[in-house]
């Protein structure tokens, strides 16, 4: 496993922690104060979220040479 792999790993479990942690913290508190870090919790729990889904390759590709086509002979009747 590379270090991008880790590091989207280290972002998605902190992010859902971060968003169920703002979540419970903003329901729980009757300060503004308290219910702004909830939120700014929240936020930034979905913004690490936002990375990985744009950083996440939806593909990929390798520079070797593919292995030779190899083609059948025709059988003679």
């Amino acid at each position: 496993m590379d270090w991008g792999s880790t590091v989207w790993i280290i972002l998605a479990v902190l992010g859902a922690a971060l968003v169920v942690g703002g979540i419970v913290a903003y329901r729980g508190s009757r300060s503004t104060g308290g219910r702004a870090a909830g939120a700014a919790l929240a936020a930034a729990g979905v913004a690490m979220w936002a990375i990985i889904l744009v950083t996440v390759p939806v593909s990929s590709s390798s520079s070797d040479t593919p292995p030779p086509i190899i083609v059948g002979e025709e059988l003679a009747d």
